[in-house]
């Protein structure tokens, strides 16, 4: 049944936010486990879990703002199966860092390509959502893994900080 609201909104545009709405939750799910992964007794990396967790709660929060979206477009939600994290285990801060930053980039390329087929169906009502919620977001997101990265490389290639490099950097960065 199609919804009295609708005007304007192309049925690839309400398949992508479903899509979006997977991806994002995948992402949530991905980032507890990272934040889970630092809060393990063994590890036991707090200001690290708090970052991943916190980014976790900004995927559930994006993923709210899909759902109204796509209710108040007039599209319906087609909930998938969310797929388990790729990984459960890192190495270290620099190994989860690096993680985080290359799945972040596979997000923002998702994110650009369902931004270009919303540009091409001329949904600038979806296009400004998206740029508003989503595209500043990510890049943010990016350069702050790619800032924590280049730090995190720094400090463990320095033989007089090691892996005290890691502790300090959880103790004063995050």
């Amino acid at each position: 049944m199609l919804s009295s609201v609708r005007q304007s909104f192309h049925s690839d545009s309400e398949a992508d936010i479903n899509r979006l709405i997977n991806v994002k939750l995948s992402a949530s799910y991905t980032y507890l486990a990272l934040g889970m992964y630092f809060d393990r007794n063994d590890v036991a990396l707090e200001n690290f879990s708090s970052f991943f967790l916190e980014r976790s709660r900004k995927e559930q929060e994006q993923v709210e703002k899909l759902l109204e979206y796509q209710n108040m477009r007039g599209g319906c939600i087609f909930f998938q199966t969310i797929a388990k994290p790729s990984r459960g285990d890192w190495k270290d801060g620099l190994d989860a860092m690096a993680f985080s930053l290359d799945y972040q980039k596979g997000l923002n390329t998702i994110l650009l390509q369902i931004h270009q087929k919303a540009g091409n169906h001329t949904d600038p009502h979806f296009c400004d959502f998206l740029d508003k919620h989503f595209v500043a977001d990510s890049h943010d997101t990016m350069k702050k893994l790619g800032d924590y990265v280049g730090s995190l490389t720094r400090l463990a290639a320095s033989e007089t900080h090691g892996p005290m490099g890691e502790y300090l950097f959880d103790k004063h960065t995050l």
